[in-house]
């Protein structure tokens, strides 16, 4: 099964939670969500504009239903959490060095058409 959850629906709040099951501990790393909304907002002068909205899922006071992940683990929860984490550290250092390669590129090909000069000019 593959579960899609954007960035933005995260939250930081986050629960650790515990299990015992026929005598073993299970640690839980829960992550809430909150899913996004776009609502019209009126202006005092009577327009509308758009605004991005978010929030927990209140049934009422006290009863919060908001949707979460939890990934369970005995001791290799923390292992993959911090696995996953650098790789994510070795791709965003991968695609600063891309952008910067073509920012530098960019640029020094700006600066050598800046010396281009039409026929007839000096």
């Amino acid at each position: 099964m593959r579960v899609n959850v954007y960035a933005e629906e995260m939250t930081d709040r986050i629960q650790i939670i515990s299990k015992e099951i026929d005598g073993q501990v299970f640690t839980g790393l829960r992550i809430y969500l909150e899913l996004p909304a776009t609502v019209p907002v009126q202006a005092r002068d009577g327009s509308f504009t758009m605004q991005e909205v978010r929030g927990p899922f209140m049934h009422h006071p006290g009863d919060d239903d908001s949707s979460a992940v939890t990934f369970w683990g005995k001791r290799d929860l923390r292992k993959v959490l911090v696995k996953a984490l650098e790789a994510l550290d070795k791709h965003e250092a991968a695609r600063k060095l891309e952008r910067e390669r073509v920012e530098a590129t960019v640029e020094a090909a700006v600066s050598h058409t800046s010396e281009w000069r039409k026929p007839g000019e000096e």
